[in-house]
């Protein structure tokens, strides 16, 4: 099994087993806090440089708004952000909470995070659970159990607020500007 912020999509759970979610978000953007990289609305994207992996959703989403995708192999968050900053990209798509620890394990990076254009796709919306081989049933129950477990005496929570300082075991009340299906 794995556990690394994978969506429960449908494209994966063609391929792989699932836990029930433990973790519920939203999608967010990263730009230059000074001028926000030019981006006020979705078709401000159009000709932006995204940066991100090769092949996630969220490049192939900035692909489709036709933005210029940079990708990157195997780097750490404050090379993506250093480049939004100095202007090699524009942008960065990612999970809402992910992109808020990014920000704050980096100070004074001159970015943000684009309060007003929180989104979802089709392949993010169900939650984040663990992976498991696809058909194993068995473990899949017993990984359940311990995450019901988890969740009724509050320790989901717990560890949620102590590191992302929100209650992520539950669906975020926070308004979706746009829901995109990825092609």
């Amino acid at each position: 099994m794995a556990a690394n912020d994978f969506a429960v999509s449908p494209v994966r759970k063609k391929q792989f087993t699932f836990s029930t979610p433990y973790k519920h978000s939203f999608d967010s953007i990263i730009v230059r806090r000074k001028d926000n990289s030019g981006i006020h609305t979705w078709a401000d994207i159009k000709g932006k440089r995204a940066a991100g992996e090769a092949g996630t959703n969220y490049q192939r989403l900035a692909k489709q708004l036709d933005a210029k995708t940079v990708n990157y192999d195997n780097v750490s968050n404050d090379i993506y952000m250093k480049d939004v900053k100095n202007g090699k990209t524009d942008l960065i798509m990612n999970d809402y909470y992910l992109q808020k620890l990014a920000l704050a394990a980096v100070p004074n990076n001159g970015l943000k995070i684009l309060n007003n254009m929180y989104f979802k796709t089709n392949e993010d919306g169900k939650g984040t659970g663990i992976i498991l081989k696809k058909g194993n049933t068995k473990l899949q129950k017993q990984v359940n159990k311990v995450l019901s477990e988890l969740k009724k005496d509050g320790t989901l929570k717990k560890l949620s607020m102590k590191y992302y300082h929100a209650d992520v075991s539950k669906q975020p009340k926070v308004h979706i500007s746009k829901t995109f299906t990825i092609k």
